[in-house]
């Protein structure tokens, strides 16, 4: 096995690399497009430095990733690229190559090689595949995320028994809405309807953390920043999907989110809890949305990752996402035996708090 590190690829670089898609497993949050957006915007401001791992066999390559440092607290910690507005993080890997134990030794001594002055190697957010094992969950114990990503198959929707219940309160709801005005379901293709649509988003995203309490990604320009250049243009393997559901001129809800071969990624959807609270906006467009991957024959919807309620009651598929943690040092190493410690113990409810606080903590 063979290693080539690069400050950054080009998308074009990365796309001539994986020249047939159908050979590799890549998660929509490691697009190459996504990555260059997310460092141009994000990654830049929080992060030290970026750099491409691309391990080959033959000189073909089999593991693509890219990887971050930054520091938490006195923590210099490693991570993939994409940090909180990414979902899945697997590398991107060959389906074609089998990987033995030399490889896997090859590879974690390698990035440890790399970033010798870093604490921890730190890969969040990692899923294991039915069609072909993810490698990095064989680099060390995985550890079970915090939580589960929900989906929905689609040829299951119409008999799916909770759904159908949420299916009749939509019908209740729209003849009420219908009373007060025109309802529209509207996507968006145009930069000038998907910027508006955009715009919605984060004003009612902005009102509903206000509403809770919950600390405001967008009081950061550069996240802001961030979703207008995602709604710009469709990247190699992913196309962006906009819409929303209008009352007359009223956004009740709005979501960007982005679809595949195979699968819907319910990414971003927002709702006007201020005007339009008791009319179930944010069900409606869902209904809508479903129907709207139906309609292009994809066979999953993807709610992405968070165990809201909601997200339960429309699924039927859950999936778990792992940690894998690699010490450097000997202050990583007892970081990590803390982290072990306090995550075994963590079904105690006090304990569980202080894991979950951790856990913020490293990855806010």
């Amino acid at each position: 096995m063979q290693l080539e590190i690069h400050n950054f690829l080009p998308s074009k670089v990365i796309k001539k690399l994986i020249d047939k898609k159908e050979h590799f497993v890549i998660e929509p949050f490691l697009d190459p497009d996504w990555t260059r957006i997310w460092w141009k915007n994000i990654g830049i401001n929080e992060y030290d430095e970026i750099k491409y791992f691309i391990f080959s066999h033959e000189n073909e390559p089999v593991i693509i990733v890219p990887l971050v440092s930054r520091k938490v607290f006195i923590l210099k910690v490693v991570e993939i690229a994409g940090g909180k507005v990414s979902d899945y993080l697997s590398p991107i890997f060959s389906k074609k190559y089998n990987f033995n134990k030399y490889d896997l030794i090859f590879i974690q001594n390698q990035i440890l090689k790399y970033f010798n002055k870093h604490d921890l190697i730190v890969f969040r957010k990692q899923k294991n595949y039915s069609e072909k094992p993810n490698p990095f969950l064989k680099l060390s114990s995985p550890l079970l995320g915090l939580h589960q990503s929900h989906s929905l198959t689609l040829s299951e929707f119409i008999n799916h028994k909770k759904i159908k219940k949420i299916l009749n309160d939509n019908r209740r709801q729209l003849k009420k809405l219908k009373k007060i005005g025109k309802v529209t379901f509207l996507t968006a293709n145009e930069f000038n309807n998907r910027m508006m649509i955009l715009k919605n988003m984060i004003r009612q995203k902005e009102q509903r953390y206000k509403e809770t309490n919950a600390p405001n990604m967008f009081k950061d320009k550069f996240y802001k920043e961030f979703y207008y250049d995602l709604i710009k243009f469709d990247f190699n393997f992913l196309k962006i999907h906009t819409s929303a559901i209008k009352l007359n001129e009223n956004y009740l809800s709005t979501h960007i989110g982005f679809l595949d071969d195979k699968t819907y990624y319910y990414l971003m959807p927002s709702f006007d809890n201020k005007n339009f609270r008791n009319f179930s906006g944010g069900n409606i467009l869902l209904e809508n949305l479903i129907q709207y991957a139906q309609s292009i024959d994809s066979k999953i919807f993807d709610f992405t990752i968070g165990d809201e309620n909601y997200k339960k009651k429309w699924t039927n598929q859950s999936t778990n996402l792992y940690e894998i943690i690699i010490s450097n040092t000997i202050i990583g190493k007892l970081t990590k035996i803390l982290i072990f410690i306090i995550y075994f113990l963590k079904r105690i409810k006090f304990i569980d708090k202080i894991y979950k606080y951790i856990y913020k903590l490293i990855n806010r």
